[in-house]
C-alpha cells in the first residue's frame, strides 16, 4: 500500500511561497502500538511476544533516561535519536535569557544508514511510494486540497481563458 499525502496551500502572507501548494503527508489516524510490534518481532524471531514487549517497554524507558541526560542513543539498524531544541534568535549574545528563548523542546531522529542483517531503515523509506487522496483535513483542522479540487481548479482557469 502506498503512503497517502495531500496538498495544501501556504496561507503565511509573509512568506515568500505565499499561496504556493504543497505536498504533506496524510498520515493514519490509527498509531502502530507496541504489542503489534512485539507480534511481528515474534513472528519473525524465536522470541514469545511477551518477552519483545517486555524489552521494547524497557528499550523505551532507556531513550527515555538517557535522552533526559542530553546523550543521543543509536541503536543498530534503526538509528539515532537525540534531543533538539529551538530558540528565538537575539541581536547579541548577552541579551539570550533562557527563561525567555528556549522553546520547542523536540526529539530528532536519523534513520540508520548502515546495513544490520538485510535491513537498512534508510532504505526501506526510499523505497515508500506515494499517492494523492482526494481531501483531508490534518490534525489541526486544516483542510489540504487533493485531486477533486485541483481538478475543479483547473476547469474553472480553462474556462476563464477560454473567455468564459
Amino acid at each position: 500500500m502506498a503512503n497517502r499525502y495531500a496538498l495544501k496551500q501556504n496561507q503565511n502572507e509573509k512568506s515568500s511561497a505565499y499561496g504556493k501548494y504543497y505536498a504533506r503527508a496524510v498520515n493514519d489516524e490509527k498509531f502502530t502500538e507496541l504489542s503489534e510490534i512485539a507480534d511481528f518481532i515474534q513472528k519473525q524471531a524465536t522470541v514469545k511476544r511477551s518477552d519483545v514487549k517486555a524489552v521494547l517497554d524497557e528499550l523505551g524507558e532507556a531513550i527515555q533516561h538517557y535522552l533526559g541526560q542530553g546523550r543521543k542513543v543509536k541503536i543498530e539498524g534503526l538509528g539515532v535519536f537525540k534531543p533538539g531544541i529551538g530558540s528565538d534568535g537575539v541581536e547579541n549574545i548577552t541579551d539570550f535569557n533562557p527563561a525567555q528563548h528556549l522553546h520547542q523542546t523536540h526529539l530528532i531522529f536519523t534513520p540508520a544508514t548502515e546495513t544490520v542483517g538485510k535491513r537498512r531503515i534508510a532504505t526501506a523509506i526510499a523505497k515508500v511510494t506515494w499517492e494523492m487522496v482526494d481531501v483531508a483535513v490534518d490534525s489541526k483542522g486544516n483542510s489540504m486540497v487533493g485531486r477533486v479540487a485541483i481538478q475543479e481548479a483547473r476547469a474553472a482557469a480553462a474556462e476563464q481563458n477560454a473567455g468564459g
